[in-house]
């Protein structure tokens, strides 16, 4: 029991120090490019999670993960956050992309590439707007390298922080 208990305790700790940085965000996705157009949907409801290391006053480091619900893609992306006032931030990042619409396979095997992959490197930008300690907004431009076939999204998003950084900086 007191192995437990040490082990409960420890668990503790380390989930409440890892929420601190760590936000959960709920976004839209738009997929456009020769991949997609054979695709019920080009759209994807993403749901993801991101963690936020604070590298300077300035710059963080972030990464995230998100679910693509429509057109099935699952983006694994990092990047560096410049924080450009308190409110406003830009992103700069790279990421893979495991696409998982059925669509996607299916359309490269009818233009030639008979193994095709499903999993993309790509690369991201985006713009940040914090509403308040706890709710951001974001936009994000992907740019997707898929063989000879590229493919971009734009997706926005809302993020709840579980931590309250900037309380603890005032501290």
């Amino acid at each position: 029991m007191k192995k437990f208990s040490l082990l409960l305790i420890a668990v503790f700790s380390i989930t409440t120090a890892f929420s601190q940085n760590l936000s959960v965000n709920l976004g839209y996705g738009m997929w456009s490019g020769e991949m997609t157009h054979h695709a019920e949907s080009s759209s994807s409801i993403l749901i993801g999670a991101n963690y936020t290391q604070e590298l300077s006053e300035k710059l963080d480091l972030q990464g995230s993960l998100s679910y693509g619900i429509g057109y099935g893609i699952l983006p694994l992306q990092s990047s560096l956050i410049y924080n450009i006032s308190e409110k406003l931030n830009l992103k700069v990042g790279m990421g893979l992309y495991m696409i998982s619409d059925d669509s996607y396979e299916d359309h490269a095997m009818e233009i030639g590439n008979d193994d095709p992959s499903t999993n993309e490197f790509g690369m991201n930008m985006g713009l940040g707007y914090n509403l308040n300690d706890k709710i951001s907004l974001g936009f994000d431009y992907n740019m997707i390298k898929s063989g000879d076939n590229d493919f971009n999204g734009m997706m926005f998003g809302l993020a709840y922080s579980l931590g309250n950084k900037k309380s603890e900086k005032s501290e």
